[in-house]
């Protein structure tokens, strides 16, 4: 069935961000859609903004540069900009095309996120607030104001934009740089940089500018006036400039969360927060502030609104734009490449393995209210979901309505699966996934530290080999000890013997533990000044290395600290003899 199906595959997921004219059409732009299965694609597209027009053209040969064993003919996907009616706001305009394809083509629908700056991307002018210079340890805080420049815009790939910068007192606290540009990029990431200088008192406002030159687009040319505003009070940044949820109608309420961090001195406290904006609601809890999306009474449109966040910052009130899309109800649909892995989501690649505790992420995925399912054996459906994997129904861990974990049947063979979900009876698309025989993945609870508990404690398993600063309810956090028999947690360790089926836990009687047929060597390795610095417990030394006793798809390592290893924070991994290895996770040894 994968060979005789069309494949879907684009060119580019991203077009822009494009400097445009003020009162100008932007040039057409075009993204290459291309078949890597069989029988024939014929992919329709749609723009989630009036703004972009976009259309199918006929097949050509390729001119983009495409992965080795693509076809040769593409199919041109044009977007018309229709901008000359955008304001020159200063922020730039970004919309969503959705290409379609036939019921039977793999990894449809995809999305391609066109961005357009109307008028450029340099900013008319910048004002800040700063904490001050500290002498005493010698440091000072540095506000990055962050644009990004298309490579379109300028003749030579390391860069372009050239800045001279000026300020009224003469002390040098503003810079314009450039980062990370390289030959391969399509945006050339820039920032203001202001970096407050002993001179610069608290309680006092300092101008000046920046003049930019080197851009091929014109608008890019300017000065920009810039405000350094010095204060010994809170500064509160955002971790979102604006929001944007999307729900079918129907669907449970949806949930988004914008946290306040404070990038000057004393405390910052949120007095209050205020949403407008239909179905859209607001509530403080700390410094986080859990916006609420509800469809009840609402029909498929955009509403826009926004989130107000009082503090005793000084910049307050924080005001953040909102955007609140329901759609009709419609089929469940999984993102492309959203199926992967549940320690990582993807970070470390695409694939996953027989067995594997696997997520998948996309929309209209189940209307119930989010489910955990049964102890193991695992439930074949939750919340009206169910999964199948090249046709096989899947066991499931979780369902909501954005994500779904399951476990990925054991006798899935190795290449390329098909997984798709069917909910309310209703199917879904189908979306491919990479199987591979092992692809380890050490599980993660935050900030890179592992879910790795120290055994040795006595206290059924609850102490977390940490700095007890790191916390997680129902825990001890505990720097651990040379010696100390750690239990590493993981998945996509590989097959065992004997083999565990689908769904069902592993054993737990001693003689008849699910163990690794390969085990691991586990590495202990610290960064000192620069040197990497491994201590590599072998195979042989490995107290335990297997499916975790009673749980489906859960492996664990057994294993003692080596007497050698290095205190600090140690990063912990697994290397097996196929050359496989895992991803690292952090612990703390004393």
């Amino acid at each position: 069935m994968l060979d005789a199906a069309p494949m879907l595959r684009l060119s580019s997921a991203t077009v822009g961000p494009l400097s445009i004219a003020a009162g100008a059409n932007g040039i057409n732009q075009t993204v290459m859609a291309y078949n890597i299965g069989g029988g024939t694609l014929a992919p329709t597209v749609s723009s989630s903004v009036p703004w972009i027009t976009p259309s199918v053209g006929a097949a050509v040969t390729c001119m983009v540069v495409l992965p080795s064993g693509s076809p040769s003919q593409c199919i041109p996907l044009v977007f018309a900009l229709n901008t000359a009616s955008l304001a020159a706001s200063g922020t730039a305009y970004t919309g969503i095309v959705t290409v379609t394809a036939s019921a039977d083509t793999v990894d449809a629908p995809q999305t391609i996120t066109v961005t357009v700056l109307i008028g450029g991307a340099v900013p008319p002018s910048v004002n800040v607030y700063v904490a001050p210079f500290v002498a005493l340890p010698a440091q000072a805080s540095t506000v990055a104001v962050p644009f990004s420049l298309g490579t379109t815009s300028c003749p030579y790939l390391n860069g372009c934009l050239k800045g001279t910068s000026t300020t009224q007192d003469k002390a040098n606290w503003l810079s314009l740089t450039l980062a990370g540009a390289g030959s391969f990029q399509t945006t050339l990431p820039y920032a203001i940089n202001i970096t407050p200088q002993p001179s610069n008192t608290a309680g006092n406002t300092y101008t000046g500018s920046i003049v930019t030159s080197g851009s091929s687009f014109a608008p890019d040319n300017k000065t920009i006036a810039v405000t350094m505003n010095v204060t010994t009070q809170p500064i509160a940044q955002a971790s979102a400039s604006q929001v944007t949820e999307q729900l079918a109608v129907g669907a449970p309420v949806g949930y988004a969360a914008i946290t306040l961090s404070n990038s000057g001195l004393g405390t910052l406290a949120i007095s209050s927060a205020t949403a407008s904006g239909s179905g859209i609601t607001a509530s403080v809890s700390g410094t986080t502030v859990l916006l609420a999306f509800d469809t009840t009474g609402l029909s498929a449109n955009t509403y826009t609104g926004s989130v107000t966040i009082a503090s005793n910052a000084v910049n307050s009130p924080t005001v953040i734009p909102v955007t609140f899309q329901v759609v009709a109800a419609a089929a469940p649909t999984i993102f492309y490449n959203g199926v992967v892995d549940d320690a990582v989501f993807g970070a470390s690649g695409l694939t996953v393995t027989p067995g594997d505790v696997t997520a998948l992420f996309g929309q209209q995925l189940s209307f119930q209210q989010p489910a955990v399912g049964p102890a193991p054996p695992l439930a074949p459906q939750l919340g009206g979901a169910s999964v199948y994997v090249n046709g096989e129904q899947a066991p499931l861990y979780f369902s909501s309505y954005g994500q779904i974990n399951f476990q990925m049947p054991t006798d899935t063979p190795t290449g390329t699966a098909l997984v798709q979900v069917v909910t309310n009876n209703q199917p879904g698309n189908a979306v491919s996934v990479k199987v591979a025989a092992r692809a380890p993945r050490l599980l993660l609870l935050s900030q890179g530290y592992g879910a790795i508990v120290d055994a040795s404690q006595g206290n059924q398993y609850n102490t977390l080999p940490l700095p007890p600063t790191i916390t997680f309810p129902g825990f001890i956090s505990q720097p651990a000890s040379r010696g100390d028999v750690l239990t590493i947690y993981a998945i996509g360790l590989g097959p065992t013997n004997p083999a565990v089926a689908t769904g069902q836990p592993a054993p737990a009687y001693p003689a008849q533990l699910a163990q690794l047929t390969s085990t691991p060597s586990v590495v202990f390795t610290v960064n000192s000044a620069g040197i990497v610095v491994p201590v590599t417990v072998p195979p042989d030394s490995v107290a335990y290395a297997g499916l975790s006793p009673g749980f489906a798809g859960l492996y664990q390592i057994n294993v003692a600290i080596p007497q050698d290893c290095p205190t600090g924070t140690v990063q912990v991994s697994l290397a097996f003899p196929d050359s496989t290895t895992s991803n690292a996770a952090d612990i703390q040894v004393q």
